[in-house]
């Protein structure tokens, strides 16, 4: 009876020379071959035009919203006569009705802004890790880096002036959003058409609150506001990285 192993030997028991077969050279031709990995400055520039395709509809959002429309003025009299309000509805029906609008333009400008904010970080993240005076490109002049690099630091500092702006608008809304709670508090226990209660009201300040403080979008809108020196420096296209390396620390903690 053969054995499956015969084809193996020879009928004296040699082992049968096996065929090699010739291996392949490599074709370093190949496109696998050929494909070079993004540099950081090409990185940072891709992340600064994704930001800039959601900027552009965005920004047309906050023309949109008008939130300087909702804007409350307080003077010293403000304070004590809530009967000059300019936005006082005149009744709890059109003030609830107040209130949604504003819950809404508020929702409405923070979703998106926590996504640009997103990219905002990441695009901060990689070029203090990754830039400074050293960073030398393969595929690019010195001449040509420095002009990405001065790109680079325009658009962020155009994405600062973004965020900032819409976080401007997101204050308007939310102070007027807690001006028209006090308005809404003058209707407790009134009776009528006009009545609300106490609980209501406390109900709704908590909603209020979870929306405006970021804790429903795990985003606090409020680090984006500009103080005076971040305005000036921004103005004169300044990039500090020490005081951005402190920016960054803090802009992580925006996402919490």
């Amino acid at each position: 009876m053969p054995s499956l192993y015969d084809d193996l030997f020879e009928e004296d028991g040699k082992q049968t020379k096996s065929n090699n077969q010739k291996s392949e050279p490599i074709n370093f031709d190949n496109d696998r071959f050929q494909e070079i990995g993004k540099e950081s400055l090409d990185e940072i520039l891709a992340l600064i035009k994704q930001f800039n395709s959601k900027a552009e509809p965005f920004s047309q959002l906050l023309t949109r919203t008008r939130a300087v429309d909702y804007e409350v003025e307080k003077g010293v009299l403000d304070f004590f006569l809530i009967s000059n309000d300019k936005h006082d509805q005149g009744s709890l029906a059109n003030e609830r009705s107040y209130y949604t609008v504003l819950q809404s333009k508020f929702t409405a400008i923070i979703a998106p802004m926590r996504d640009l904010g997103h990219i905002h970080l990441q695009t901060i993240k990689q070029f203090n890790r990754d830039i400074d005076t050293d960073y030398y490109s393969i595929q690019k002049t010195d001449k040509q880096v420095q002009s990405d690099k001065e790109i680079a630091i325009d658009h962020i500092n155009t994405q600062r002036k973004i965020l900032a702006d819409a976080a401007n608008s997101l204050s308007i809304l939310e102070e007027a959003l807690t001006n028209t709670e006090d308005r809404l508090r003058i209707y407790i226990d009134v009776g009528g058409i006009n009545n609300i209660s106490s609980s209501e009201c406390e109900i709704l300040v908590q909603k209020r609150t979870s929306l405006t403080s970021g804790q429903l979008h795990h985003f606090d809108y409020s680090f984006f506001k500009m103080n005076l020196l971040d305005k000036t420096a921004i103005a004169m296209g300044v990039y500090l990285k020490e005081t951005t390396s402190q920016y960054l620390n803090k802009l992580g903690n925006v996402f919490n």
